[in-house]
């Protein structure tokens, strides 16, 4: 896909998560050629972060941010961690990143599984390494960066249901109404990314304060990546084995 990396320091305060987007931009055009379209898994998760970013960027216009500049590094340092994965070799990406990767063609696997995996890869693996990198970057970790991180559970809050019915197809609303699920997975998928995001900003507290260290970080960084990876390949698997299966019963069953 050939994503050069974004050196924050190169753009200055209001451009950087603009450049977030743009480099956003060229990852969906570049995914939505593949076979499946937009139900392409990178294609899947790849929309869901652009609309969440873009709504970063519309809060930071707004003034809601109280330190502007930490909150467009972290989003730098963020994205730049997704832009490397999507763009190594397959072998070379990440856990976390690979497994969807690998079955990003799986047409068994729904475009709400894709994006959920992309959302476990880049909350509970690289989030953490993105807040330590901007710490390092500013030389502080304080209470007011911690605020503007909060606020970022505001937006995923008011996007991700929205989010999560765009991605769903009639049939699988169908089967999960039926079943009574989407009002257990709403509260399920904020509780989730809450405390994903509540245990990243803590790894990363601990991390800052034991010193930059690049082979701890390294040690740090294997060890979640192996965790994560394992999590995201059980629920594609589970996806394409158990809900896909399910819900093709379900819609037989309702055909006269």
């Amino acid at each position: 896909m050939s994503e050069e990396l974004i050196d924050a320091g190169q753009y200055a305060e209001g451009d950087r998560v603009p450049e977030v987007l743009r480099r956003l931009a060229a990852v969906q055009d570049a995914a939505e050629v593949q076979p499946l379209g937009l139900r392409d898994g990178l294609a899947c998760f790849n929309y869901l972060y652009r609309v969440i970013t873009e709504q970063v960027q519309r809060d930071y216009e707004a003034g809601t941010f109280a330190d502007g500049d930490f909150i467009t590094r972290l989003d730098v340092a963020f994205a730049n961690r997704y832009l490397a994965a999507v763009d190594a070799k397959l072998e070379q990406s990440p856990a976390p990143w690979r497994c969807l990767l690998e079955l990003r063609s799986d047409r068994h696997i729904s475009p709400l599984a894709f994006a959920v995996v992309g959302v476990s890869a880049h909350v509970n693996f690289d989030l953490a390494f993105a807040v330590v990198e901007t710490g390092i970057e500013m030389g502080r970790l304080s209470l007011t960066d911690h605020d503007d991180y909060q606020h970022l559970n505001a937006i995923f809050f008011r996007e991700m249901r929205r989010l999560r019915q765009h991605f769903e197809d009639t049939e699988e609303r169908r089967f999960e109404r039926a079943l009574g699920l989407t009002t257990l997975e709403n509260l399920l998928g904020d509780a989730l990314v809450v405390i994903a995001r509540y245990l990243a900003w803590e790894k990363a507290k601990r991390l800052f304060a034991a010193g930059h260290s690049a082979v701890a970080d390294a040690r740090a960084e294997t060890a979640t990546a192996r965790v994560v990876g394992g999590i995201n390949h059980m629920l594609l698997v589970f996806d394409r084995t158990v809900r896909y299966p399910a819900s093709v019963l379900a819609c037989l069953g309702r055909r006269p």
